[in-house]
């Protein structure tokens, strides 16, 4: 489902479709189709300009710019405003069961920081008692008052005991995402629409969401706050700061520690006074103070009032994206791997995770999914998927064999796949006899030793075999095509 809107796309009006980020992920051709109470069954090519999974937001722009002139855009609500509890909405979409709009109404239950599934990123939502079922995901939730749109419907609660507990992407999330595509330079989505020989054009705006670079914890203990010596003072406990790491690129440069410093009490946010559990007023109500931080722009300077050393002190954090060492979501990207003498590798994500029920995923790649985060000497959790059966790696079984991380190769430690693959081909080109790949596990330590001798042989044999691509039999870094 979508809505049509009227905004500013790299400075010129029109119309366009705002619909959820996971409605268009992966896709490479899109049509959409107007509401079929009104109109024909003619679909029109349509592109997207924008996309934000973190808050699962996309903006989609018909190439016929005409096809949406007989419909009356809709006004999204104010940046500055949040419907209140009680207050009457309507979700309109097409859900399954049917081909026609379907319109629920029901009232706004609760407003706060909620879990995205999509991302599995915190961020405010809206939850409605409306019924919100497969195929609404992306339309608008308007006010049955003014008519505008007060957010986005993009997932409901499914669990035993749970019923009618739709979310909703609220307005001031909205005009953040529009906001940014309206500063986008004219040549870039000019480039969207003529880049690349694909049918899809060039890629569109991928748009992010700040994170403050840090792990933190509740000051709700009293004896916890005494021992800080906070007195009166209320916040929250830095426990760990992270890089801010490359954006994009693996081997990229990181840039200077945060402002931020373990141990740190985060008394207040860009002039919000924070309680003990990361509360704050904002927008008329009591929220987490992630509301704040999302309604500020990635490279933003943020004041933030800490108590350091027994004293309070200003402090100013530039806002960056979340870099974890295992990523939330990979969407619109191919997945990548090295193989070399039958050891298939590729990056530990998210993805790869939901092979495994929760309850069942090895420990050690939980550990690392939960708690990992980039470092100049890490930047990606590189895994042994499978192990191709072959004389070249007789003796350490094949299929899975447990997704041991990659420690070192040859004694070298590993930061990523380009650098494994790159350890790989260096060794070869030393003649240095073996490749020994150590391996750490839940269990412990593991090795395995590849003989170069031969291994140009093996490769070729093993990629025929399994009928993997030519690339892979030279031991290529690769993307899978």
């Amino acid at each position: 489902s979508g809505a049509v809107i009227s905004c500013s796309v790299g400075g010129v009006a029109r119309r366009a479709v705002l619909t959820a980020a996971h409605v268009i992920a992966d896709s490479r051709y899109l049509q959409v189709q107007r509401t079929n109470d009104r109109f024909g069954g003619e679909k029109f090519r349509t592109r997207v300009v924008a996309v934000c999974h973190e808050v699962d937001l996309a903006l989609l722009v018909l190439e016929d710019d005409g096809a949406l002139e007989d419909i009356a855009p809709l006004a999204v609500a104010s940046a500055l405003e949040l419907p209140r509890v009680f207050d009457k909405v309507r979700v309109v979409g097409y859900p399954v069961g049917g081909d026609a709009c379907s319109v629920t109404e029901g009232v706004v239950s609760r407003v706060e920081v909620q879990e995205y599934s999509h991302s599995l990123r915190a961020g405010l939502a809206l939850t409605v008692d409306a019924a919100i079922n497969s195929g609404n995901s992306g339309g608008p939730l308007v006010d049955a008052a003014t008519a505008r749109v007060v957010g986005v419907a993009f997932q409901k609660l499914v669990a035993r005991g749970v019923e009618l507990q739709g979310h909703a992407v609220p307005a001031p999330l909205i005009q953040r995402f529009l906001a940014e595509v309206e500063s986008a330079s004219a040549e870039i989505i000019d480039a969207i629409f003529r880049g690349g020989s694909s049918a899809s054009g060039g890629p569109p705006l991928r748009l992010r969401m700040p994170s403050m670079g840090c792990d933190y914890q509740s000051l709700e203990p009293r004896a916890l706050r005494e021992s800080l010596g906070l007195g009166k003072r209320k916040g929250i406990l830095i426990s760990r700061c992270h890089h801010a790491g490359p954006q994009g690129d693996a081997d990229g440069e990181f840039t200077a520690e945060p402002a931020l410093q373990s141990g740190d009490v985060l008394l207040a946010f860009d002039g919000h006074n924070l309680d003990e559990n990361g509360f704050c007023d904002l927008l008329g109500r009591r929220l987490h103070f992630a509301a704040a931080r999302d309604l500020r722009r990635i490279g933003a300077s943020v004041p933030l009032s800490v108590w350091r050393d027994g004293q309070e002190q200003l402090v100013h954090q530039v806002l960056q994206p979340a870099q974890y060492l295992v990523p939330r979501g990979q969407f619109d990207t191919r997945p990548r791997f090295f193989a070399v003498g039958g050891l298939v590798f590729q990056p530990l994500s998210h993805e790869y995770l939901q092979g495994w029920h929760s309850h069942d995923r090895p420990a050690h790649l939980q550990e690392l999914f939960q708690a990992g985060h980039l470092t100049p000497d890490r930047t990606e959790a590189v895994l042994l998927s499978q192990v191709l059966a072959d004389e070249v790696s007789a003796g350490y079984d094949s299929g899975w064999v447990g997704a041991p991380i990659v420690r070192a190769i040859n004694g070298q430690e590993v930061r990523n796949l380009a650098h494994l693959a790159d350890i790989v081909r260096q060794a070869r080109l030393r003649s240095e006899g073996f490749l020994t790949f150590d391996f750490g596990m839940s269990c412990g330590p593991f090795r395995i030793v590849l003989p170069l001798e031969g291994l140009d042989e093996a490769d070729t044999r093993i990629c025929s075999i399994y009928g993997l691509p030519p690339a892979c039999c030279s031991s290529h870094y690769m993307s899978a095509s």
